[in-house]
């Protein structure tokens, strides 16, 4: 047995929490799947509680440093919307739908989770004002991108990341079309 850090139990509770919801993050389960004794969960957490809060914070903080990762790779403000919508598509949707129904139940859930949509709108928002669309607008389509995300999320069944890869590809060259090309009159102040 090798020794585990607290990121494989939180990158186990996630897997999990995909594959069976918040019920499914136990630590038999989790010691299970990364092959160590109770021991070793509890050098690390103090129960079960105390591990899926830190579980969710991970979360969050993971989902943030990946949108700023993503965003000092884009070459310039286009290229950070399209950033966003492959950082998007690539996210554990099976997780983040499991997260989102034990949001509905736990109200400690529910800011962490309200907290990661609200900075992925917010990071979405300013990429698209970066890329020259006026900011009422680049607001709205902050809104619709997360919207987008959520309602994939929610439907039945594994998440459909090539739906949402053409949803979100269809949005942009909308936007693209309407507020970014250059020339006579490209430019609008409403949708």
């Amino acid at each position: 047995m090798e020794a585990r850090t607290r990121d494989d139990y939180f990158e186990a509770g996630l897997r999990l929490v995909g594959e069976g919801g918040s019920g499914a993050v136990t630590i038999a389960r989790l010691c299970e799947a990364l092959d160590v004794t109770k021991g070793s969960f509890y050098h690390h957490f103090r129960n079960i509680e105390d591990y899926r809060l830190q579980l969710l914070k991970h979360w969050a903080v993971e989902r943030e440093g990946q949108i700023a990762e993503a965003l000092s790779q884009a070459d310039g403000p286009v290229q950070r919307t399209v950033a966003m919508r492959e950082h998007a598509v690539g996210l554990a949707h099976e997780a983040e739908a499991a997260i989102r129904s034990w949001s509905r139940r736990d109200g400690a859930v529910e800011a962490v989770q309200q907290r990661v949509d609200a900075e992925r709108e917010r990071a979405t928002t300013d990429a698209y004002v970066a890329a020259g669309v006026p900011p009422e607008v680049a607001a709205l389509l902050g809104r619709i991108a997360v919207g987008l995300l959520i309602g994939v999320q929610h439907r039945s069944g594994p998440a459909d990341r090539e739906g949402l890869e053409a949803m979100y590809r269809l949005l942009h060259e909308l936007v693209v079309a309407q507020y970014l090309t250059q020339g006579a009159g490209a430019r609008r102040s409403s949708p």
